[in-house]
């Protein structure tokens, strides 16, 4: 479940962030453009994921526990996606891979 929570969080960030005008984002996964070119769906679609996101948190962990991973979750993934971006290490080759490992180290451990 908290795989999901973090692949809504994370394209609900990216959607949000592919449509600022003021840096010039790579593009690599080729959503970019279609969010730069229909800038308010993009954003609205962003924030939708985002409630989803924060909602789905709140029902696995409760109010005050799922606010505040919400929080240190989107701060996370957020801070990630600024740094990572400009590097042009934001790809389907490490998506991929990471979204994978991630989704079977939460079934496999836990």
């Amino acid at each position: 479940m908290f795989t999901i929570i973090l692949l809504l969080t994370f394209f609900g960030f990216y959607l949000s962030y592919a449509t600022t005008k003021r840096q010039k984002i790579a593009m690599h996964l080729k959503i970019e453009e279609w969010c730069q070119q229909n800038s308010k769906v993009a954003n609205s679609l962003g924030y939708v994921l985002l409630l989803i996101a924060c909602s789905l948190t709140i029902h696995q962990y409760g109010w005050g526990s799922g606010i505040f991973t919400f929080s240190v979750t989107l701060m996370t993934i957020a801070s990630l996606n600024i740094i990572l971006q400009p590097l042009n290490l934001i790809t389907y080759k490490t998506l991929s891979p990471t979204f994978i490992i991630t989704f079977l180290m939460e079934f496999l451990l836990f």
